[in-house]
């Protein structure tokens, strides 16, 4: 009977430990251009992340001196949907740029950073 007890609770607290590893949030694992580097103007950003990410309800802004830039598109790239592609508008000028992110997870779980990069001369 011990056993039998002993036997279930591992057996519950193993599937609380897997459970809780397949609702774990999309975390940005890279990003394109790099954290704090300077770049030529880039046509699109990628942002890669841990796990699958639903461009309709995501979110990237792109800022120069405080100023939200227009963004015309935003997609994911590939069947496991981990790459997000950012297309600016307009060509991005030299300056210091600020990228926010809010990504929802193809389990719906909710995720936001920021990064900066620079385009150069």
């Amino acid at each position: 009977m011990l056993f039998k007890k002993t036997l279930t609770i591992v057996a519950l607290l193993g599937s609380l430990f897997a459970a809780s590893s397949v609702f774990a949030h999309a975390h940005l694992k890279d990003q394109t251009p790099a954290a704090d580097s300077t770049v030529s103007a880039p046509s699109e950003l990628r942002l890669v992340f841990s796990e699958g990410v639903e461009a309709t309800f995501s979110k990237v802004s792109i800022s120069k001196d405080g100023i939200e830039l227009p963004v015309k598109g935003l997609a994911t790239e590939g069947s496991d949907k981990k790459t997000l592609i950012v297309t600016p508008a307009a060509p991005l000028a030299a300056g210091a740029y600020k990228v926010e992110w809010h990504a929802v997870s193809v389990d719906t779980h909710k995720s936001e950073g920021a990064y900066s990069f620079k385009v150069g001369q």
